[in-house]
């Protein structure tokens, strides 16, 4: 359990860091940080938040790159950052 709630406070402080820099500002340093945490989930065998970081990776590289759309990198950040903040409201007592 505390590995966890150590990586759901990882995919949190990243998200946040995100959104003070604005999400047009998505860089390789943001999948540098989020491929370990997609292999960590894996890990944990947690397939769903899996997924959902692969999206979020997979949308960032083409934003990073030029080649993809601001749009639907959010969406997939914004279920992402969803799955983490449901995750870590229902740990809670």
């Amino acid at each position: 359990m505390e590995d966890y709630n150590y990586l759901m406070q990882r995919f949190e402080s990243w998200s946040e860091e995100l959104l003070l820099r604005g999400l047009s500002q998505f860089s390789t340093r943001d999948l540098d940080v989020l491929q370990p945490l997609a292999e960590e989930s894996l890990q944990l065998q947690m397939m769903f938040l899996h997924e959902l970081v692969d999206h979020v990776i997979q949308e960032g590289r083409r934003v990073a790159l030029g080649e993809g759309d601001e749009d639907v990198l959010l969406f997939q950040f914004c279920r992402l950052t969803q799955y983490v903040q449901l995750s870590s409201k229902q740990d809670t007592p």
